[in-house]
């Protein structure tokens, strides 16, 4: 059901159509003259209007700007005996969702109706989506005040106090960290703070999309440009437009891609797959990884050029465990949301549970502290969470200033696997560290590789990546 205004002078019409459309569910007000319609639409609050050109005080497409002001989220309906052309243009230009001439077939009307009620409930269901991320996705968002903390929002505002975003062609943004560290709110900080907050953003899983695939999802293809292409699609660099594309988990893209990328980002234009001609394309791109690049770049595992020409500005996300009494801010910030999200009233952490966090090595970083409160929460029988509510390992936090000759790391899994990390004698490179624990995991869960990838904190696609990667290392 939906409100529909009629602005009609042919009295018999206006009430021809609010019967239409009262019968279908909808419901109808109707006025008769420019000075009346522009009175009442604020108060109808309409969800479409349908707009006579010719009225008795005056002209419908000079009214509709008016209509449009006191009512934007309505569609706007044009209906005309005296349809040209030109009037036409001038409706559509002017704001207008259809144009229909006189005398006007009911049935056709509503059809045109929910078609227009349909289109305007996607908009606003797109308006408060697009409102709820800029509330929730700016600076504000970035928790803490250790000193690498307050350094990456300096240079967050830095950047976007200017208008150096919002030139054709912005400086690209490189962010790095563990999982779990909040690349992603960074990205998002930098968005919806700057000047491109009121275009798209557009969040690419770099891992999760396959090779295949990749081209066509970023740069779109035209119809006919492989079997499956019955249509045209325009890609995610077109439909960012304006706005910020953040590609993230970018050091598991594969090396053609790459090149690709590249091309892109120097000479800002595309060519969709199947394509002859280039695109022009105004985006800010916006990086993430977890992986070191720079070793990556060595082992030429990942494009030199690509690399610097997406750290023009880098920002290194600390690990938790690295960020003093932030462990605290933030676990004081889950609890008061997940108690408000639960309908919960407000707990608090005892002082041996504050410790227990302190002393926590925090693997998976902010993500897994957000998880350990919300469990704790979901298991405390009173107001206090106490330290033995804190589903945590007794692994606590490195001690940086030990003696690492003769370290011992346990893999966890039945076999009693060790790696010995002995930099003074014959030591395992990074690589074949990775791949044991990856290895480890995999075999712990018999071969789930979900599970697996959720014990590592890194996505399925990624750990996939790895042991293929790894697998075809080893041949």
């Amino acid at each position: 059901m939906a409100k529909v205004f009629v602005v009609e002078d042919e009295l018999v019409l206006a009430k021809n159509v609010c019967d239409k459309l009262r019968a279908h569910g909808h419901k109808a007000e109707m006025r008769h003259n420019c000075a009346d319609a522009l009175a009442a639409v604020a108060s109808i609050i309409p969800d479409v209007i349908l707009l006579d050109i010719r009225l008795p005080d005056g002209d419908g497409l000079e009214l509709l700007p008016k209509l449009r002001e006191e009512a934007p989220s309505a569609c706007v309906i044009v209906m005309t005996a005296h349809g040209n052309e030109r009037i036409a243009v001038d409706a559509m230009k002017a704001g207008a969702f259809e144009y229909l001439t006189k005398p006007v077939d009911l049935d056709e009307l509503k059809l045109v109706v929910d078609r227009a009620v349909d289109q305007g409930r996607v908009a606003d269901n797109l308006d408060f989506l697009r409102r709820r991320e800029e509330t929730t996705s700016g600076l504000d968002r970035i928790l803490g005040g250790s000193p690498a903390i307050n350094q990456i929002k300096e240079t967050i505002t830095r950047l976007t106090r200017t208008n150096v975003l919002a030139l054709p062609d912005p400086p690209t943004v490189l962010i790095t960290g563990e999982t779990g560290t909040g690349k992603d709110v960074a990205a998002r900080a930098l968005h919806y703070d700057g000047p491109r907050r009121k275009k798209p953003f557009i969040q690419v899983n770099c891992t999760a999309l396959p090779a295949t695939l990749f081209e066509s999802e970023l740069f779109g293809h035209v119809k006919g440009a492989f079997t499956s292409a019955t249509g045209s699609k325009r890609g995610l660099f077109e439909v960012a437009e304006g706005g910020t594309i953040f590609l993230d988990e970018i050091g598991h893209l594969d090396l053609e891609m790459q090149a690709k990328l590249l091309h892109a980002i120097e000479h800002r234009e595309i060519r969709p797959v199947g394509a002859t001609e280039l695109r022009p394309i105004n985006v800010h791109i916006v990086a993430a990884t977890n992986r070191d690049l720079a070793a990556a770049v060595e082992k030429d595992e990942f494009r030199r050029d690509l690399y610097h020409r997406l750290r023009v500005v880098q920002l290194h996300l600390p690990p938790l465990r690295a960020r003093g009494d932030d462990i605290i801010l933030l676990a004081r910030h889950f609890l008061a949301r997940h108690c408000d999200r639960f309908g919960m009233g407000q707990k608090r952490f005892s002082n041996e549970a504050l410790d227990r966090m302190r002393s926590h090595a925090w693997r998976g970083n902010v993500r897994e502290l957000s998880h350990v409160v919300e469990s704790a929460i979901l298991h405390a029988d009173g107001d206090e969470i106490g330290a033995a509510r804190l589903p945590l390992s007794n692994e606590s936090a490195p001690d940086m200033s030990g003696d690492f000759d003769d370290y011992h790391m346990s893999i966890g899994v039945g076999d009693d696997r060790f790696v010995r990390l002995n930099f003074d004698g014959e030591c395992p490179s990074l690589d074949e560290i990775e791949h044991i624990i990856l290895s480890a995991a995999y075999e712990h869960t018999g071969g789930n590789l979900s599970r697996a990838a959720r014990i590592l904190g890194i996505t399925r696609e990624a750990l996939r990546y790895r042991l293929n990667r790894a697998s075809e290392k080893a041949q």
